[in-house]
């Protein structure tokens, strides 16, 4: 038995404990409460004046599969023998070893969704897994993306799409074909069968979508329509101009990972780039989640770019749950992290202070009950 007493307890429900207490058995929370008597044999921290929070989770990273101070020229995200792969797997180039999984720990980041980039229209299947190795999910998701793909020189058997209009009619095309063959409508090759089969999991709704929004606010209102159009389970990432389109968002119900906040307007592309947009998205009643894109901002400064959101005018706790609550619950793992509840695992970060105030510390870090910073 571990103990976690004293302090302010931010449990991600809409309840925060003054003076609480998390006692934590097998790697489980057993009980989120007031203080109380405890067993005299267990270990226990004292977090009196500190602030208590569920780990960080991020939803969208590329951790692992571009291995910190190795840069591109060693990145796995993206496999160029075609712009369709959906048979690559993340879980194939995963290096546990990447030293950026211990920075995160650093920054309270103990969860994470890692995966394939975006220069193919379907990318492969990408993973949840904590900071510490363990993997929650071995496939998560199936990365998609919209805009333009550059033509590709390399040994592709088909061509990219050179257009915005050329990519989603490429996703479409594919989606009618994958549902033609699962009706046995349609006879294709062993590797088509494969690629097939993944992607029959998103039309099953047995597998979500996580579908990379790159240039201007036209690709939102495509991208929409192919998920309603296909009754697919998806999150809609980047999302720059969202603001543009809030009103239609919300309507679909579809959930944001955007960002990553702070992201510098490098090229045309990004004009649409504000730290303004999760805000309005959040109020207009969105599931919005906040990335790092790691590594392009470093994944041990998400709780920086949420602080980011409350500068832009939402509070500590809605701007906090961009990175614990809902996450969790746009990768469908609610009911093991994000918040603290009995039941979950035992990811707790102790700060200073308000882990969104830039001058908090993370001072302890727990990992399914262990201490890990």
């Amino acid at each position: 038995m571990i103990v976690v007493k004293g302090g302010t307890i931010w449990t991600g429900t809409g309840k925060t404990i003054e003076n609480g207490m998390i006692i934590i058995e097998n790697g489980k929370i057993s009980y989120v409460g007031p203080e109380k008597k405890i067993d005299a044999k267990a270990d226990v921290i004292d977090a009196s004046g500190k602030f208590i929070t569920p780990g960080f989770v991020d939803a969208h990273s590329h951790i692992g599969l571009i291995p910190e101070g190795l840069d591109w020229e060693y990145s796995d995200v993206n496999d160029y023998t075609g712009p369709v792969t959906p048979q690559m797997k993340a879980i194939d180039a995963l290096d546990p070893y990447d030293k950026a999984f211990k920075d995160a720990i650093t920054g309270g980041v103990t969860t994470v969704y890692t995966g394939p980039g975006s220069a193919n229209v379907i990318g492969g299947v990408g993973l949840v897994m904590k900071t510490t190795g363990e993997i929650i999910k071995k496939e998560a998701a199936l990365k998609m993306a919209l805009g333009p793909k550059r033509n590709r020189d390399r040994k592709s058997k088909e061509p990219y799409p050179t257009t915005r209009m050329g990519t989603v009619a490429l996703l479409r095309n594919t989606f009618l074909s994958v549902k033609k063959w699962m009706k046995k409508d349609l006879e294709v090759d062993k590797e088509k069968e494969i690629q097939y089969e993944v992607i029959s999991k998103v039309l099953k709704g047995d597998l979500m979508a996580k579908i990379h929004l790159s240039t201007s606010p036209d690709e939102i209102v495509a991208v929409l329509n192919l998920i309603k159009e296909f009754g697919i389970k998806a999150s809609i990432d980047h999302v720059f101009g969202g603001d543009l389109l809030a009103d239609e968002i919300a309507k679909s119900g579809v959930p944001v990972v955007y960002g990553p906040p702070m992201i510098s307007k490098l090229y045309s592309a990004f004009r649409y780039v504000h730290d303004g947009i999760p805000v309005t998205l959040a109020k207009k009643g969105v599931l919005v989640a906040i990335m790092t894109d790691h590594p392009v901002i470093p994944q041990k400064h998400l709780r920086f770019l949420a602080s980011v959101v409350v500068r832009n005018g939402l509070d500590y706790d809605e701007a906090l749950k961009m990175i614990t609550v809902n996450p969790a619950k746009i990768l469908g793992i609610y009911d093991r992290v994000g918040s603290l509840e009995v039941g979950k695992d035992a990811d707790i970060v102790i700060a200073s202070d308000h882990p969104l105030k830039v001058y908090s510390k993370i001072e302890k870090v727990l990992i399914g009950g262990k201490v890990v910073l």
